[in-house]
This record gives C-alpha cells, sequence and structure tokens, in this order.
C-alpha cells in the first residue's frame, strides 16, 4: 500500500499542568521569536495561555520540541507535544489554521480573532512586523488566491470577521500611537519608546498624521530633539502596518491615555 505523504501537520503543544506561562508577555514574545526563527515557513501560529497550535509542513516536531526544550530551560515550564494530526490537502491545512484563529474566540478570550495578539492572522493582515506568514506567500503555497483564502480562514458558521483596511484616522491619542506601535512589535507599549525600532516607528507614525511638533514629541518621548528628526527618515517599512492598527480599533487598545492628541492624516 503507498504511504500518503501529509501535505503538513498540525502541532499542539501543552504546558505541564496547564500552566498559564504564556500571559507572561516576556514569555510568549521569546517564544514566538524562537518559533519563527527557528521554524521558519509555517501556514499559521497562535499562542494561547496554556498551549499552542502550529500548522506547518511535515517534518518539524523535532524542531518544535527543541524550541520548548530551551523555553523550559529559561522558565521552567515544560510542554508536552501532541503526536501531529496531518492534513492531506491545502483544505484540510486550511480548516486546520481555522480551528487555530478561532481559538481565543471560542474560549472566550476575545470577540473577535483579530484581537488576539499571539496569532499570525494578524500576519496575513498584515498588521504585524516582522511579518512571519505573509498573506501571499500562504496562498500560493496552499494554491488558493490570497482573498478567497482570506475569507475562508476568517469565517465560522455563519459569522464572519473582516479583516482590516486601510482608512483614515480622524484622531489619534500619543497612547493609541504607542498601542499601535506595541502592538505590530507585538511588545508591551509602555516598552516601545523605549526602543529604538518602536520609537521610530512612534515618530513616523505621528508625522503620518500631521503631527505634533518635533519639541512637543520630544519631550514627551524624553528624547532631544535631533533623535526626531534623525528618526523621520527614510520611512520605514512597518508604518503602514502601524496605520493599519490605529484605523482598526481590533488592532489595538487605547488603554494608555495622553494629553497629546494627533490629528488624523489623509
Amino acid at each position: 500500500m503507498r504511504r500518503i505523504v501529509p501535505f503538513a501537520e498540525h502541532l499542539v503543544a501543552t504546558t505541564r499542568g496547564l500552566d498559564r506561562t504564556l500571559t507572561r508577555p516576556d514569555h510568549a514574545q521569546w517564544l514566538w521569536t524562537q518559533l519563527r526563527l527557528t521554524l521558519g515557513a509555517v501556514l499559521s501560529c497562535v499562542l494561547m495561555p496554556d498551549h499552542l497550535h502550529l500548522v506547518a509542513r511535515a517534518g518539524l516536531v523535532a524542531a518544535l520540541t527543541k524550541v520548548l526544550a530551551a523555553f523550559t530551560a529559561r522558565t521552567g515550564i515544560r510542554f508536552d507535544v501532541r503526536v501531529p494530526e496531518p492534513a492531506t490537502t491545502p483544505r484540510t491545512a486550511g480548516r486546520m489554521m481555522r480551528y487555530g484563529f478561532f481559538n481565543p474566540v471560542r474560549a472566550k478570550f476575545v470577540d473577535d480573532p483579530w484581537r488576539w495578539q499571539w496569532s499570525t492572522l494578524r500576519d496575513l493582515g498584515g498588521a504585524a512586523y516582522p511579518c512571519w506568514t505573509a498573506l501571499d506567500e500562504v496562498a500560493a503555497t496552499l494554491g488558493i488566491p490570497p482573498d478567497p483564502l482570506m475569507r475562508s480562514l476568517t469565517t465560522v458558521a455563519n459569522r464572519q470577521a473582516p479583516p482590516p483596511r486601510p482608512g483614515s484616522v480622524d484622531i489619534a491619542s500619543l497612547g493609541a500611537v504607542r498601542s499601535a506601535v506595541g502592538s505590530v512589535l507585538r511588545s508591551p507599549p509602555r516598552e516601545t519608546a523605549a526602543r529604538s525600532l518602536g520609537r521610530r516607528l512612534i515618530i513616523q507614525a505621528c508625522d503620518a498624521l500631521g503631527g505634533p511638533s518635533t519639541h512637543r514629541l520630544a519631550a514627551e518621548l524624553s528624547c532631544d530633539e535631533r533623535t526626531i528628526r534623525r528618526s523621520r527618515h527614510p520611512r520605514h517599512a512597518a508604518v503602514p502596518a502601524v496605520l493599519l492598527c490605529l484605523a482598526d480599533p481590533r488592532l489595538h487598545d487605547d488603554g494608555i491615555g495622553s494629553a497629546l492628541a494627533v490629528p488624523g492624516g489623509k
């Protein structure tokens, strides 16, 4: 009998004792980064508080186990990796991806899959940097055009979660801009301005929205005006993702507040 080679596999790894270690941003960020760098091209990834879902080409169990072992060495938290579930067709792989994307909704953590930060659905929608799973690349792998693929991945029964679309931003607080940049970089907003890339994206997003002045922005970000001017050019590739997040409230949480209002741009 001819052996059927899986098109892809659905990998699930669960923490021992269902420890919710991935509610810690530093743990989730470290694991996400290492999975992206070690596993390379995958179809989807979703981190839940106590487990993860990964849909990727067959044969990555050893690589996943290695990353999880490194996580255990850092945190003491162990994972158990389940036997991979094979997907023999692109359609089955798409179903597995959709299952992972809607898992936070089924668990009632969020009311929309786009609100979940640790999901490559955001990468597919162009709302993350660096982008792990570009929509065009995943669509080519599955042999499905990008738009139909996105519709299929964001529709469950009679419910649809439409992808974010670029739009105008009437007004945004500096807190909202920080939050959007943190969302794109998957880092806590309070840490965003302390990092060179985060500060640069805040400055360039503010410029795209039409303000504020160099002097006031320097005061708000606790840096000198030379840093503001130097950070304005060249325009970073992640700025469109930041503006996309600002235009869609599902993608950022303006819970910081600021006296600095940034007028909407074009």
